[in-house]
């Protein structure tokens, strides 16, 4: 089993514990990890063992000797850790490092979501979700928190819940603005909040507000170790890897989705009522072709 580390610190030293005892090539992993964590998080292990000139099953026989089953199972490990410093410039420049060829990204992105997708399949609690449906579904109002790139997965989610007949409104900024209208919202509302490296400040001071008046609330985030975690009351974690400086929001919009289809089935009657009178809005305004 792979240990747990609890800081960056401890991770990285233990790359190196016991290290007396190494042969050569894992001490020579183990620096290179090292002084190079931020690039081997986006490296796979045929792109680590090329560099390195050591075989991948060494590599493996390394990883078993710190506690690691395997070196996805590792990556994962390090991700999780050292993601919220990956700045913007980092995540580019280590992207043109370990996938140079123009031509091959359009295959790389699609692959990266399609394992990000994979992940969630395989990675999902249906027990965590199962909760989320309970609460959005008895929820009077919903105020959807997303700031900075995450605003855009709010705004559709907003919009998506309003179409089913549930309250919502989605606060995009941590601008005292949107704190003007907050008398008036219902002491029983749920917050559901989306956030992901590098976490927005301005997401944690909005969660920050709403937990201590009390709220509940629910995060969508990339892992466990997220500083939305200790505000949230259900912390459901959503795979959101990225190859560059972009976001890769796949797994986010397709638990929006999967929420207001699961909503639209619990509750078919108050769900049509709603979509019929969108659908009348609508054709009265003009909005489609």
């Amino acid at each position: 089993m792979a240990r747990h580390n609890k800081s960056k610190s401890e991770f990285l030293s233990n790359l190196t514990a016991n290290s007396e005892a190494f042969s050569d090539d894992c001490r020579m992993i183990a620096g290179y990890i090292r002084n190079n964590y931020k690039k081997v998080s986006y490296m796979n292990l045929d792109e680590l063992s090329h560099e390195l000139g050591i075989a991948p099953a060494v590599i493996t026989e390394y990883l078993k000797l710190i506690n690691f089953e395997d070196y996805e199972v590792f990556r994962k490990s390090l991700r999780k850790i050292i993601t919220v410093e990956l700045k913007t410039t980092d995540r580019f420049q280590i992207s043109m490092e370990v996938n140079p060829k123009i031509n091959s990204i359009f295959n790389q992105v699609i692959n990266k979501e399609i394992q990000n997708l994979n992940n969630m399949l395989e990675l999902f609690d249906e027990q965590a979700f199962g909760k989320i449906i309970e609460e959005v579904l008895n929820a009077p109002e919903i105020i959807v928190v997303g700031t900075r790139a995450s605003a855009t997965i709010a705004i559709y989610a907003e919009f998506i819940l309003n179409r089913i007949g549930k309250r919502a409104k989605k606060i995009i900024s941590g601008g005292t603005e949107n704190f003007d209208s907050l008398a008036t919202v219902d002491r029983n509302a749920l917050v559901i909040a989306f956030g992901f490296a590098r976490y927005p400040k301005e997401t944690i001071k909005v969660l920050n507000f709403f937990k201590r008046r009390n709220f509940k609330v629910i995060s969508i985030t990339d892992n466990s170790l997220s500083p939305l975690a200790p505000f949230s009351d259900i912390v459901f974690t959503a795979p959101c890897e990225s190859i560059s400086f972009t976001d890769f929001f796949s797994v986010p919009i397709c638990l929006v989705n999967t929420i207001a289809i699961s909503i639209g089935q619990l509750d078919e009657e108050t769900s049509f009522k709603h979509l019929n009178e969108f659908e009348d809005i609508a054709k009265d305004m003009g909005f489609y072709f």
